[in-house]
């Protein structure tokens, strides 16, 4: 097996995580974690520091074969929370000078979107993964060549690819222009679509419920976990719904320990069939920068998923309570969700979200520094809290949707 992909460092700020990842070495990481027999060609591009830490992991796994193209400095992605847009060091476009080309050609070929270089690759199975949110490139516009080419390229890499918003249109894109054998569409939260013909309806990949979620390096462990069962004789459906559970099971627990199996039953499937259409009202004060900060991240993070939001930070504003408060009332009548900041145990979060539970509406909040007592009659009620921030957004994003 032949993995293609960058090897960088990953520093977060919140929750805690400072590793040496990347697409491609977090892929081969979990390979030889599920199967460690499985011989790997690792091709990547590495300053000197990161070439002395491959070629120690080289020499505790016989499996691995590197093969490294020097680079001045290998890039450091640095995330504030996991659901932020990572700040990059060196910027990108410094490395547009290198002009770094790897060359590979095999049987079986993951191949990953670099940073730093570009590819040019042969292959009879290849799975090929863009990761680029910014400008994502087609395999073909490499110059690369596969029997059998899966693309796996979430939505909005697909947009920016084809152009198009429109599914159908996408799908029928990736199978004239780039001659698939088969498309996966990554759609956040939702899931994922496959199809395996330009005729085909889609297949509808589940996403699996968790109790926490760490969204940095998914994505590397979905392509990765599907191209090895693909590889190994498994079919395209079931190897696709294999690597949502692996996902899954990665994103709640940060390793790889327990990926080889893959059971559908140890985990609840959710299906949300499009963007939820519901709103969200955010509960939380702004009254400082760091709560206003605060307030504006989850506004982001829910936004960027998609949904709709009502905040009266953003909406409202400061104001006379006989100016604002019968705004936020309406807000929150008109919500079928609310989202709380907890920390401080601001009155008017909590009326907000009393009120709310009073009408019956979901709750799920955001709370890292009160004790258990304080909040007591929010779990007693059935609100749903959270100390990890991605984990508390993604099950605001998931309570619309149905086992």
């Amino acid at each position: 097996m032949i993995i293609i992909g960058g090897t960088y460092s990953e520093i977060c700020f919140e929750p805690i995580w400072e590793n040496i990842f990347g697409s491609g070495f977090r892929a081969v990481n979990m390979v030889l974690q599920v199967n460690p027999k499985q011989k790997i060609d690792y091709y990547t591009c590495a300053d000197k520091e990161l070439s002395d830490y491959l070629n120690y992991h080289k020499n505790l796994n016989a499996s691995l074969n590197l093969h490294i193209s020097d680079i001045f400095k290998s890039p450091e992605f640095h995330y504030d929370h996991p659901l932020r847009t990572p700040i990059i060091h060196p910027r990108p476009d410094l490395y547009k000078h290198l002009d770094v080309t790897i060359h590979a050609k095999g049987d079986n070929v993951l191949v990953y979107g670099l940073i730093e270089a570009t590819f040019n690759v042969e292959g009879d199975k290849v799975v090929y993964d863009p990761q680029s949110p910014a400008n994502p490139k087609t395999f073909t516009s490499t110059g690369s060549k596969a029997n059998q080419l899966i693309t796996i390229v979430n939505f909005g890499e697909a947009k920016l690819i084809t152009k198009s918003d429109n599914v159908s249109e996408i799908k029928d894109f990736f199978f004239n222009h780039e001659s698939c054998h088969a498309l996966i569409i990554k759609m956040g939260a939702q899931g994922a679509l496959l199809f395996e013909s330009i005729d085909d309806e889609p297949f509808k990949i589940p996403v699996f419920k968790t109790d926490k979620v760490w969204p940095i390096g998914s994505g590397d462990v979905f392509s990765a976990y599907f191209a090895h069962s693909w590889f190994n004789g498994e079919t395209i459906q079931q190897s696709a719904l294999s690597a949502s559970v692996a996902t899954a099971k990665y994103c709640n627990t940060r390793d790889f320990s327990n990926l080889g199996s893959s059971d559908l039953t140890q985990l609840e499937s959710l299906i949300i069939n499009s963007v939820p259409t519901g709103q969200v009202y955010l509960a939380g004060p702004f009254f400082t920068f760091s709560e206003r900060w605060l307030v504006h991240e989850a506004w982001n993070a829910l936004k960027g998923m998609g949904l709709k939001v009502f905040s009266p930070f953003h909406d409202v504003g400061h104001g006379k309570a006989t100016d604002v408060v019968h705004k936020d009332l309406i807000g929150l009548d008109e919500s079928d969700i609310i989202f709380g900041i907890l920390d401080g145990l601001d009155s008017g979060t909590l009326f907000e979200i009393g009120y709310a539970i009073s009408k019956g509406k979901k709750v799920v909040a955001f709370v890292q520094n009160e004790n258990e007592e304080s909040l007591k009659m929010l779990e007693g009620t059935g609100c749903i809290l959270e100390q990890d921030f991605a984990t508390a957004i993604y099950k605001t994003y998931w309570s619309f949707g149905k086992a």
